[in-house]
């Protein structure tokens, strides 16, 4: 496998659009498990004007509680074209997509490897959180285009199988 190393830094733009018309709607929030999750927060007399943009296939990073927690919450925006999130995030988009897909980096941030770092990374301070410029220059292996496209569609046939079985067992429980 030819692949080269590439800091997260060299590969994402940071992205802060804040929803200052308060046209976006729909608040979300992030998971440990790394899904974005419809946000269960009292936001009456919030003002959401101050939140974060996120748009479909950008990324949200929570780089708070990261050695506590021994995970990185990051995820990307699959289900909505535009929501808002807490200005404690920090999101971003890939710079090229003909450098690395998102489906790809998604992957990447997924890997039980890449918490274990994150977490050895994030060792100072009292909640151990991370600063962006720490997880910015984190590495990422990106191998050529074509072998992304091969390794992001046999993981998504496997979520595909493993999603079929649970329906099939979800039906045999009831």
């Amino acid at each position: 496998m030819k692949s080269n190393y590439r800091t997260i830094a060299e590969l994402v733009d940071r992205i802060d659009v804040r929803n200052i018309d308060n046209a976006v709607t729909e608040l979300v929030g992030l998971s440990i498990d790394k899904c974005f999750i419809p946000s269960v927060a009292n936001t009456v007399g919030t003002d959401l004007t101050k939140y974060k943009i996120i748009k479909k296939n950008d990324f949200a990073v929570s780089l708070m509680q990261i050695s506590r927690d021994s995970k990185i919450p990051v995820a990307c925006m699959k289900d909505y074209e535009n929501a808002i999130m807490s200005p404690a995030y920090s999101i971003f988009r890939v710079k090229d997509e003909s450098v690395i897909l998102p489906d790809y980096l998604d992957m990447w941030f997924k890997r039980p490897e890449f918490d274990r770092e994150a977490a050895f990374i994030a060792v100072g301070g009292v909640r151990g959180s991370m600063p962006w410029d720490e997880f910015a220059q984190m590495k990422v292996i990106v191998p050529d285009m074509e072998e992304q496209r091969e390794i992001v569609n046999s993981y998504k046939v496997i979520e595909d199988r493993i999603a079929l079985k649970r329906r099939v067992n979800d039906n045999l429980a009831a």
